[in-house]
């Protein structure tokens, strides 16, 4: 999880830092064309910086992704196996509160009603402690 962090940052980086780049040298452009004086060297180090930038996310998002894939399918898989589970335990849960939950009362005692909100209660905590 840390790699897969760490790549998101990466590339999270690199794209916000080249999208930068480009109006940067529009706004040197522009300022050699007002013959502002400025470091000449600048427009150089701006472009070494960015071939510097997409080498490393270059190493960063090629191989090292290709060796985590295995370990990112595997957790898919065992994301997919607990809910599948948990559909599962889910539907039961549904079909139990369906046959157990009073829901046409013929008759209208107290004592019926009050073990009626008895079982209503006793699946509304169940219900929070799935959730």
């Amino acid at each position: 999880m840390k790699v897969m962090t760490h790549l998101r940052d990466v590339k999270m980086i690199k794209d916000r830092t080249l999208e930068e780049i480009e109006p940067m040298k529009q706004v040197i452009g522009l300022l050699k064309k007002h013959n502002i004086k400025m470091d000449e060297d600048f427009l150089v180090k701006l472009e070494n910086n960015k071939t510097a930038l997409n080498d490393v996310s270059e190493k960063a998002l090629g191989p090292v992704k290709e060796s985590i894939l295995p370990l990112q399918n595997k957790e898919a898989t065992n994301i997919k196996d607990r809910l599948r589970k948990f559909e599962i335990k889910v539907a039961e849960f549904r079909q139990d509160f369906q046959n157990k939950v009073p829901n046409n009362v013929q008759n209208s005692s107290p004592e019926t009603i009050a073990n009626a909100y008895e079982i209503i209660g006793e699946y509304y905590l169940k219900t929070l402690e799935m959730e």
